[in-house]
């Protein structure tokens, strides 16, 4: 009885070696088959899925496409302006800087105008000044109109060179500055002034205060630096590859953060032939008004260029790959085929770029997943023979079962050598 349960058991366990060998050697034929399915071309291409690249084509199906976030836009004709944004630094407009100097020599007794900052009118009283030029000055007009008074009825010759001196002395005194009126004064009152008052020859705002109460000043002293504040420049840095949209007479908009919500306008009027080596930047000026004195020197500001282009062929910034050599755009030929264009391109303004060759108008190009789409074509060209020897020897270790299951080991023989001709090509 014992001797037929132990038969029985090892019938069972033929049986079921028996099946699993069957089940191993059909597990390996479907294996096998399905690596032939997967196998490359010649070319080095994947025949088939989601993703197919040949030299720059590349095909993308609807599922690649949504992953891979593919969005793309038209090149359309389309008006362009660049705008330049900037900083820079008001400054004092150097043809409204000026110089109060004396006219007299003398000692300056009292001032009228003794802090900078302050400003001043043209004809107003700044100084009065003890000056012995001015006491002869007024001596000899006042001789030459009681001469002339005198010799009414002299020759006619007499009389002329009478009013002549009388004139040369009224000369004189114009030439210090003394007003008609003043002149006028003095010939009615016959009384000689000690102290000469000086008057601004010209109007602003005191920069400098040169001289101090009880200084003696000589002709040609300076006595006020001033400068006229009702205009005023800006220095804005442009840099240099925004330098050519530039041009003197352009108009500027400026922004001030002590101003919130305020803009003041200006016009460039002159580019600096020299460019700064060490920012890169150009140094443009633009004048401005400055009714009120609103801006101050020193002050930073922010600029504003507006630059139009014009009508322009225009393709969104995100479409255009730039190598540096190169600049590639993948036009889209259908709903899943795209392919590498190289363009010419010009100015980027307001999100866009200009096409100055290379698209036309309508065509579609990708803006989104570029990168992803450009890559592919980078891999597809190193699918040559050689690269298919990493898959023959993937296939070759996927076909060879494990010692022990029943079917035999393949021998190393059998495997093709690694990197020879079409090595590649062992599922063939």
């Amino acid at each position: 009885m014992i001797e037929k349960l132990q038969a029985r058991k090892k019938l069972l366990i033929g049986v079921a070696a028996g099946l699993l060998v069957a089940g191993g050697g059909g597990y390996y034929y479907y294996t096998a088959q399905q690596g032939k399915t997967a196998a490359i071309d010649h070319t080095g291409h994947q025949m088939s899925g989601p993703v197919m690249a040949m030299g720059d084509v590349v095909t993308l199906d609807a599922k690649a496409r949504q992953l891979a976030g593919v969005q793309t836009a038209q090149a359309v004709v389309r008006p362009l302006t660049k705008e330049i944004k900037t900083t820079g630094k008001i400054a004092m407009n150097e043809n409204g800087r000026t110089y109060i100097t004396s006219r007299v020599e003398g000692r300056v007794d009292e001032l009228y105008v003794t802090a900078e900052g302050e400003a001043i009118a043209a004809g107003q009283a700044i100084a009065s000044v003890y000056s012995p030029t001015y006491i002869a000055a007024q001596e000899e007009y006042l001789l030459t109109v009681d001469n002339v008074q005198k010799l009414k009825t002299a020759g006619k010759d007499a009389l002329a060179i009478n009013s002549r001196l009388r004139e040369a002395a009224r000369r004189k005194l114009q030439l210090l500055n003394v007003s008609d009126n003043d002149i006028a004064h003095l010939e009615h009152t016959r009384q000689t002034q000690d102290h000469m008052t000086i008057y601004a020859q010209f109007g602003g705002t005191v920069l400098e205060k040169q001289l101090l109460p009880g200084a003696y000043i000589m002709p040609g002293d300076k006595l006020y630096s001033l400068t006229d504040l009702s205009n005023v420049w800006l220095y804005a840095d442009i840099y240099e590859k925004d330098l050519a949209g530039i041009t003197p007479g352009q108009p500027v908009t400026v922004t001030s953060g002590a101003y919130p919500g305020e803009t003041f306008g200006g016009q460039v009027t002159f580019i600096n032939p020299i460019m700064d080596d060490a920012t890169r930047t150009v140094k443009v000026r633009v004048a401005m008004s400055n009714p009120g004195g609103r801006l101050k020197p020193n002050m930073f500001v922010n600029a504003n260029v507006q630059i139009p282009l014009g009508d322009s062929l225009v393709i969104p910034e995100s479409g255009l790959l730039d190598t540096g050599s190169r600049k590639i755009v993948y036009v889209a030929q259908g709903e899943d085929t795209f392919v590498k264009r190289e363009i010419v391109t010009g100015q980027a303004a307001d999100g866009y770029v200009q096409v100055l060759s290379g698209l036309n108008p309508g065509e579609t190009v990708v803006t989104a997943a570029t990168f992803l789409i450009d890559s592919q074509t980078k891999l597809g060209s190193f699918g040559s023979h050689a690269g298919h020897g990493g898959q023959a020897a993937h296939g070759a270790a996927a076909a060879t079962p494990t010692a022990g299951v029943g079917v035999p080991v393949q021998s190393p023989s059998s495997v093709p050598a690694a990197g020879g001709e079409h090595s590649g090509h062992s599922g063939h």
